[in-house]
């Protein structure tokens, strides 16, 4: 007789009993966490929960139920750890700012504490992206036009929903939530493991997958990363923040800020007069939008590509600036096109 006939005989639906009863995502966890299936009259076996129904159930929502910018170390003493970098390596974490400067592309450890964590409680990190100033806290961190692009490198062979997210974890198990189209804040959520044998940290890798200074994307805005420890439910049992820049120059970038926070006062400048012509200002018109053949030529594929990019930059910024003041930039988008086409073969926006 069959597993499934046993219990059919008690209780005629299984199923219905336990979800009556809301037993059904408890007994499908521990199902799951002892491979145990069971087995039809046919004699064939049968996952009781399939994958989806059981990731469904048990990780934390997909938006952050307390998104805080307080450090908070929890019950169980949460704490997030990056080892600076003594090797040399494209990236550099500074203790001063608890920041770390990296490239772009370039995976990175981070190591996750818990003390007296209970053995029978599922926890899981978030990590959320947000802009550190006060006035761009609300606006949804993700990449900019160009590196969201399905031609873009860093997105063969992933899903089209991550595309969106400037930040991107090895583990398997991480899943990706929100979309900038909605209005739901991107962030990751993966299982917190228990640590190796001997070890009291569990390690993760990430990494970045568009720069800080991206047009369209992080615009040059300053970036914190908020990793959460919670539960299923999405409860938050601890806090950490840790500050992002990911540049070209890592080391100079790291070094130049860190003389700056050592700077307690900025040096005074002179206030000097403007002239007429400085104050004069010239009113928007029809002419902002005409448009104007440049025909050159230049010497070298290599400074051909960057002038093309210069223009792209440029024009990002034109679009984002009247996006901002709800103006037409239907003409700066054309062009934007134009160029997209000429660097990587297909157009950026429709």
């Amino acid at each position: 007789m069959s597993q499934q006939s046993q219990f059919s005989d008690i209780i005629p639906d299984v199923d219905k009993f336990l979800e009556d009863h809301g037993l059904k995502d408890d007994v499908g966890r521990i199902m799951h966490e002892n491979n145990v299936h069971l087995v039809n009259d046919d004699g064939e076996e049968e996952k009781y929960s399939n994958e989806a129904n059981y990731t469904e159930s048990i990780f934390p929502p997909d938006q952050p139920t307390n998104l805080g910018t307080e450090e908070y170390p929890g019950p169980f003493n949460f704490s997030v750890l990056i080892s600076p970098n003594e090797q040399k390596s494209p990236w550099e974490y500074s203790e001063k700012l608890n920041k770390i400067f990296i490239g772009i592309n370039v995976k990175f450890p981070v190591a996750f504490s818990v003390q007296n964590r209970p053995q029978n409680l599922p926890l899981y990190i978030r990590a959320t992206p947000v802009f550190c100033q006060t006035q761009h806290f609300q606006d949804l961190v993700h990449r900019c036009v160009g590196h969201r692009h399905p031609q873009d490198q860093s997105n063969k062979g992933v899903a089209p929903h991550i595309f969106q997210h400037i930040i991107r974890c090895s583990n398997d198990s991480a899943l990706y939530f929100g979309d900038k189209n909605t209005g739901a804040r991107l962030n990751i959520v993966l299982p917190l493991a228990h640590p190796q044998v001997g070890e009291d940290v569990v390690k993760e890798f990430f990494q970045f997958v568009c720069k800080n200074s991206c047009p369209l994307g992080m615009n040059r805005r300053p970036i914190d990363v908020v990793f959460t420890l919670e539960d299923n439910k999405g409860e938050v049992f601890g806090r950490r923040l840790v500050g992002v820049r990911v540049c070209s120059c890592p080391k100079r970038d790291k070094d130049k800020e860190e003389k700056d926070m050592e700077s307690a006062v900025p040096p005074r400048r002179k206030k000097r007069k403007l002239g007429n012509d400085e104050r004069r200002v010239v009113p928007q018109g029809s002419s902002d939008n005409k448009i104007f053949a440049l025909n050159i030529h230049i010497p070298g594929k290599k400074n051909y590509l960057q002038a093309l990019k210069m223009c792209q930059d440029m024009l990002a910024n034109e679009i984002l600036k009247k996006q901002e003041q709800g103006g037409d930039d239907s003409a700066d988008k054309n062009c934007y096109n134009e160029i997209t086409v000429l660097l990587n073969g297909t157009a950026a926006f429709d």
